[in-house]
């Protein structure tokens, strides 16, 4: 189960994930983000992570899109962290 909470503060979009970022769950955080992003105009998107207990290859490519479109991931724990690291180096070794 997943679940995804949404801020909107002045022109900052929040979407905190709680949960496993995997399979069927994947599609549901791409709605919203997608939803949330296509119906505001956000300077800075922000994807805080620090409740995500699994995150499968599905997630991961969701979470490198997000980065490439200009969300910011926020990692708590060392699960997300050596995810979003690992998304980091994977996107400057492609440029």
């Amino acid at each position: 189960m997943l679940m995804v909470t949404e801020d909107r503060t002045g022109d900052v979009l929040t979407l905190k994930l709680a949960g496993v970022l995997a399979g069927d769950w994947t599609n549901e955080v791409r709605r919203s983000w997608r939803d949330a992003t296509s119906s505001i105009e956000a300077s800075r998107v922000i994807v805080t992570l620090s409740e995500v207990t699994f995150i499968d290859d599905r997630g991961k490519e969701l979470l490198s899109l997000m980065m490439k479109e200009g969300a910011e991931l926020i990692a708590s724990d060392i699960l997300t962290k050596s995810i979003v690291e690992e998304i980091t180096v994977e996107a400057a070794l492609a440029v």
